[in-house]
């Protein structure tokens, strides 16, 4: 109540969840029924000041084990941003079912002074006595979480044991039907086929082949709802399935043993033995990524979207550990190569990055502003830059993957790039931290903001192969050149005044300029004309660079590191990609391969 005797408006936001997504599509679902019950007890807290907020934050085929969900996250950021007064839910599970997430969750509404009111249950957390209640029903919540998943489990076990399936779509070869699994023919050649081949070859690349270049694919099937689906090509990772699946011996597997079913087998067991006796020889036990220390597998990105994970390979005895790109579908299909990083190299890149970052005031405060931080607050944690960038510099290398995963949400790999992407509430957090203990990331609160920095730093990282990263191509003799005499001998000039440095490391810089017969600041201007990218120097050699670009503008531009950013200064064109498609023949297809499988 205001000072005037008059009710200040108390913000209610209603907040309904359903663990399914089974009549969402329906007008009238749960979630319409638990706003419209909870709608209706705000209106009649009215006369306490209570007003409904009008967004909605509906979770449909949401558990309530985590709290992972699009619409609670909103409401977490609206709670942050200071919008909201009070919580309305139908029932307190609707909320979560888990104790742990409930306390943090209260935590978060107690720093923001909300309260959490459920209407079927008759209390809110503004005093102790619902706080008490609240906490008893939640405790009886998760325990029936609990018992309903420890039933289901047991309801799969005993259909196993007594060699029935479970649920889901119909194994690859085989069709459902109400007395069980039966055989789908043409499927079931397939299969018989990727079992022979396997035995054959003796690897699971060649049978992936075999299997695109015979164009196999599966049956059409109906779905529940009488739709087709099906009809695709085999995939690499459905090949692998089929090899390692007991299904195919007429056996189903269990949790920890395989049960006998009621279905045809497809193979016999000596086929089945001999497969699985060449993939446990082909099966490498390669070291736990915490064994190895590197602990970037989980942010990495290249640029194209795909997930980069931890590859181990041996050589005589070594271990050599890269970040590779997945094998994602659709990459497949375009026939893209996977980009391929040195752990050991990343690793170190990251680490220096993230720590330059912090002891870089200017950086670190532009970052800072731009998540909101301002004032004294600003000051104080700028401050804190430098100390911070020797924590992360020093952090355990077992420990590193707890702390960067806090720091970073994502890291994005690109040919000649890499973009960190910090999580604000973390960095805030680190900065401020004492370095004493462990640092751990609040992993409840990161819901509550999408606060990001993005921080690029200009390195390559991905290893070419055989590609060549210098972008350098044979003159045309055809060609009509017509060198700019001013603009070579520039470039001699650049490397008779790099020679000198190099020749004369005792020398100051004013004597090597007196030396070259020139001032100390176009001297320096005259070795960065050494950084021009290759692909830059060999045009200007050929009389092939743009009209426009002339010995003065070299030197008054103080040649950036950048090569991408000098061919945008310049006016070069960006050469082709280092990492094309691979086997593009002409027009970008394979030889032999059909015009559908053609690379844009």
């Amino acid at each position: 109540m205001s000072e005037h005797g008059i009710l200040s408006p108390k913000r209610c936001a209603i907040y309904t969840r359903k663990s399914t997504n089974k009549r969402l599509d329906h007008d009238v679902n749960s979630l319409v029924t638990q706003r419209e019950i909870a709608s209706a007890y705000v209106r009649s807290q009215q006369y306490k000041g209570w007003v409904e907020l009008s967004d909605t934050y509906d979770d449909g085929g949401h558990s309530g084990s985590g709290l992972e969900r699009p619409a609670l996250a909103r409401l977490m950021q609206d709670i942050e941003a200071g919008q909201i007064d009070t919580v309305v839910v139908y029932k307190i599970d609707r909320l979560t079912r888990s104790l742990l997430d409930f306390v943090r969750l209260i935590e978060m509404f107690d720093r923001r002074n909300v309260s959490l009111v459920s209407v079927s249950q008759a209390f809110d957390t503004s005093d102790s006595m619902g706080r008490m209640i609240l906490n008893v029903l939640l405790t009886f919540s998760q325990f029936e979480r609990e018992m309903i998943a420890e039933r289901v489990r047991d309801s799969i076990r005993t259909r196993k044991r007594h060699g029935k399936v479970h649920g889901g779509l119909p194994p690859f070869g085989y069709i459902a039907t109400r007395a069980g699994l039966k055989v789908e023919p043409a499927e079931a050649e397939i299969v018989r086929f990727i079992f022979s081949e396997f035995l054959r070859t003796e690897r699971y690349t060649a049978v992936m082949t075999a299997v695109r270049e015979a164009g196999m694919c599966s049956s059409v099937k109906p779905t529940a709802k009488g739709e087709p689906r099906g009809g695709k090509a085999i995939s690499p990772s459905t090949v692998y399935g089929i090899l390692q699946n007991p299904i195919y011996i007429g056996e189903i597997r269990g949790h920890d043993q395989n049960y006998p079913g009621e279905h045809e087998p497809l193979v016999d067991r000596a086929t089945w033995d001999r497969v699985q006796a060449l993939c446990i020889k082909r099966r490498k036990r390669p070291p736990d990524a915490k064994e190895t220390r590197h602990f970037l597998a989980g942010l990495l990105w290249d640029e194209l979207g795909r997930h980069m994970l931890l590859d181990l390979n041996w050589h005589r005895g070594k271990t050599y550990c890269a970040y590779a790109s997945s094998n994602a579908m659709w990459s497949q299909k375009e026939y893209r190569r996977a980009y391929r990083a040195n752990a050991d190299d990343l690793d170190r890149l990251v680490i220096a990055t993230v720590a330059h970052f912090m002891a870089d005031r200017r950086c670190l405060r532009m970052a800072l502003k731009a998540l909101g931080v301002l004032g004294d607050e600003l000051e104080n944690l700028a401050e804190q830059g430098a100390q911070a960038a020797d924590r992360i510099a020093a952090v355990p290398a077992e420990d590193r993957k707890e702390v960067f995963a806090a720091i970073l949400v994502r890291i994005e790999v690109g040919e000649d790039e890499l973009t960190l992407t910090f999580r604000g509430l973390e960095l805030r957090r680190f900065l401020e931290w004492n370095g004493r203990g462990k640092f751990y990331g609040r992993h409840a609160d990161w819901p509550c903001s999408d606060a990001r920095w993005e921080h690029k730093v200009a390195a390559r990282v991905v290893t070419a192969e055989r590609w060549p990263s210098l972008h350098i191509n044979p003159r045309d003799p055809a060609q009509v050149a017509n060198p700019d005499k001013k603009l070579i001998s520039l470039i001699r000039s650049a490397r008779k005044a790099q020679s000198l440095v190099e020749d004369n490391r005792d020398w100051s810089i004013e004597e090597l300029a007196r030396k070259q017969g020139c001032r100390p600041a176009h001297f320096a201007r005259l070795v960065r004309v050494n950084y021009l990218a290759p692909d830059i120097t060999t045009a200007i050699l050929d009389g092939r660079q743009p009209t426009a670009l002339t010995r003065d503008l070299i030197l008054r531009s103080n040649v950036p590191t950048d090569w991408g950013l000098q061919r945008r200064l310049y006016g070069f064109a960006q050469p082709e990609r280092a990492i094309a498609p691979r086997n593009l023949f002409g027009r970008g297809m394979w030889p032999g391969r059909p015009a559908e499988c053609e690379v844009d």
